[in-house]
């Protein structure tokens, strides 16, 4: 009796392996006709990968985003904050939808009201200097906040001379995001 039923078990299991038909790959959305190598069951060769190429925005928004660094206890601009306020200027004459906020920050030396008004003329400073050029008043918001977003948060000169600066956020009118 367990050899008839192990006999119907195995017919079963021939009758159903005889049966299953080729697993065929679908065709390609292309309409080009299939590779061979699909054809014959291995694998389809990857495709070489995309080569990454920069959008045009992406120069723009690097320039747009530069940030600008000040001296310890200033908000006047260094020569070096003008050179990368000057950069921007003809991508913000020329792109008239573009807004921007700016982000003063202040290290963590001096009361956290101290460094907050001292954050806000830095912002004001940039959009000042940005307005006196030619750029729409109302295209430019300031923003203070003080030592309460340092980029580096160590406490050595270094870190101090990196916190001490404004960032930009475009906000309408730019790149995609």
């Amino acid at each position: 009796m367990i050899s008839t039923r192990l006999w119907f078990i195995g017919l079963a299991l021939v009758a159903g392996c005889s049966r299953k038909q080729p697993l065929e790959a679908p065709p390609p959305a292309t309409g080009d006709p299939p590779s061979s190598s699909v054809m014959n069951g291995a694998p389809p060769a990857e495709s070489p990968p995309a080569t990454p190429t920069e959008d045009a925005w992406a120069p723009r928004r690097r320039t747009l985003e530069a940030r600008v660094h000040f001296e310890f206890d200033r908000f006047d601009l260094t020569p070096a904050a003008r050179e990368i306020l000057e950069a921007k200027l003809p991508i913000l004459l020329e792109l008239r939808g573009v807004t921007i906020r700016i982000e003063g920050h202040a290290d963590e030396r001096g009361s956290d009201e101290y460094n907050l008004i001292l954050s806000r003329r830095r912002a004001a400073e940039v959009k000042r200097f940005l307005v006196a050029r030619g750029v729409e008043d109302g295209r430019l918001e300031v923003f203070g906040y003080g030592e309460e977003q340092p980029a580096m948060a160590t406490s050595n000169e270094t870190a101090w001379a990196v916190n001490r600066r404004a960032e930009f956020r475009i906000t309408a009118g730019g790149p995609p995001s």
